[in-house]
């Protein structure tokens, strides 16, 4: 499926600043991240990367000492939604991370725009 070493990698090499942009304003629920729509491209990603969306997530969970999202724990028991779920999550993590904020401004408003558009 990918050379990539890392699901972050991946994130790196699969989509563009604006693609990444768009993932984390509206999620990969809003169907924006190609190759992260289907289930079966989910559970793929999923079996690939494992232990680091493990890691990711406990990270998060120690971090924040919020509970996990209801959106990932309603998933217990549902093995093809907890994949789906733990991917989407680690994914809208690291489009955050992955965003290149050095060329962007807040405006008034709270929004992000580019500098020099």
């Amino acid at each position: 499926m990918s050379n990539d070493t890392t699901f972050k990698q991946w994130m790196s090499s699969q989509y563009d600043q604006d693609e990444l942009r768009e993932i984390a304003y509206n999620g990969c629920e809003s169907g924006c991240a190609g190759g992260l729509i289907y289930y079966s491209e989910t559970c793929a990603i999923y079996d690939l990367y494992a232990e680091e969306l493990h890691e990711q997530l406990g990270n998060y969970l120690d971090q924040t000492g919020e509970p996990m999202p209801s959106y990932i724990s309603g998933h217990i028991g549902n093995l093809t939604g907890f994949k789906n779920a733990v991917v989407w999550f680690v994914a809208e993590m690291y489009a955050n991370e992955l965003m290149d904020t050095e060329n962007l401004e807040v405006d008034l408003d709270g929004g992000l725009s580019a500098i020099n558009e």
